[in-house]
C-alpha cells in the first residue's frame, strides 16, 4: 500500500498537482489539514480512497479533527497537530499515539518536514508543498509505504 501524505497547502495546490503527475501511482491519500478543500482537489485528481483531516485553518468544516485508520493491519493516527502543540514539542502527540495503540502518527501544522522512527512508533510530518518553513526553500510531501514493513519518506518538490 502506497500512501501519499500532504499537509498545509493553504489553497496553493497547483505545484503539488503538477508534481503528482510525475509520481508513481498511489493507493490512498491522507490530507492533514489547512485547507481540507485542497485535499478534495487532490482526491479528485488522483481518484483514490482518501482520508481528509481538518486543520486549525479549517474553521467551518465537517471533516474530522483527528482519525484512526487501519491499513494492512497497522494503526495510523491522523491529526493536524495543533492541539498537541507540535510547534514546540512532540511529546504530547507521541504519548497520545502510543496510548491509542498507533504504529504510525501523521501530522502537519509546522510546515517543516520531519520523520522520526523508533521501536515503538513512526512519526512523520510531510511539511508543506507550497509554503515551506524552517529555512527550507522547496516544498515537500510524504510517502508512507506499508507492506511487511513500514517505510516513511519525505519527498521534495524540486531537487537541487
Amino acid at each position: 500500500m502506497r500512501i501519499l501524505v500532504v499537509s498545509d497547502t493553504h489553497s496553493h495546490v497547483q505545484g503539488i498537482l503538477s508534481k503528482l503527475k510525475e509520481e508513481k501511482e498511489f493507493d490512498m491519500l491522507v490530507f492533514l489539514g489547512d485547507f481540507a478543500s485542497d485535499g478534495e482537489r487532490i482526491k479528485e485528481m488522483l481518484k483514490i480512497p482518501s482520508h481528509i483531516i481538518a486543520g486549525n485553518g479549517d474553521w467551518q468544516t465537517n471533516y474530522p479533527r483527528e482519525q484512526h485508520i487501519t491499513v494492512e493491519g497497522k494503526k495510523i493516527l491522523l491529526t493536524h497537530g495543533h492541539k498537541y502543540n507540535v510547534k514546540n514539542d512532540l511529546n504530547r502527540l507521541y504519548y497520545h499515539a502510543l496510548e491509542s495503540g498507533a504504529n504510525v502518527v501523521l501530522y502537519g501544522h509546522t510546515h517543516i518536514p520531519m520523520r522520526r522512527i523508533d521501536e515503538n512508533l513512526i512519526m512523520m510530518n510531510p511539511g508543506s508543498p507550497s509554503l515551506p518553513r524552517g529555512g527550507l526553500t522547496t516544498g515537500s510531501y510524504g510517502v508512507l509505504e506499508i507492506g511487511t514493513k513500514i517505510d516513511a519518506k519525505i519527498c521534495y518538490m524540486r531537487q537541487g
